[in-house]
């Protein structure tokens, strides 16, 4: 039987962020798909950290690095405008 969320025994991070755990963060040490980099890019401005990683199934940590990544590659902006899976607020 599934446990409810509800339920989880989570471990924070040092910085206060729910710490890697298999039932929450289900596609950790995945590759990334297109449309996840285009959620991320086009979403991060109005949701937190801790939304992304609920709705990406990825940490927090995760997020943010991917993030900080993409912006100095310049690819950013490319997932943020890109529009093929999610549309512009």
């Amino acid at each position: 039987m599934e446990q409810p969320l509800t339920d989880l025994h989570v471990e924070l991070d040092s910085n206060g962020r729910i710490a890697y755990h298999p039932e929450l963060h289900t596609k950790q040490g995945t590759p990334w798909s297109e449309e996840d980099l285009e959620y991320m890019c086009k979403y991060h401005e109005y949701d937190d950290l801790k939304t992304l990683s609920a709705a990406l199934e990825r940490t927090q940590l995760t997020i943010a690095t991917k993030l900080c990544r993409l912006q100095k590659t310049g690819r950013y902006e490319y997932y943020k405008n890109r529009n093929k899976y999610w549309l512009s607020k």
